[in-house]
């Protein structure tokens, strides 16, 4: 069941990552890993700050 669990997760994750859409959870496995004094932002604010990198810079590529 555990294997499961863990598989399903990475799936997720893939799928996210197909889609562009940012992963929360590597966001907060990478920061506890570099910045584990720091606060992390929360999920709302993690997903804030990427919709703003992406569509206020100028930048945004999209395929329609």
């Amino acid at each position: 069941m555990k294997n499961a669990l863990v598989w399903m997760s990475k799936a997720r994750s893939n799928v996210k990552t197909m889609f562009g859409m940012p992963d929360y959870e590597k966001y907060i496995e990478h920061h506890n890993a570099t910045h584990p004094d720091q606060e992390p932002l929360s999920e709302r604010d993690f997903y804030m700050q990427r919709l703003k990198e992406r569509y206020e810079s100028g930048e945004a590529t999209r395929c329609c």
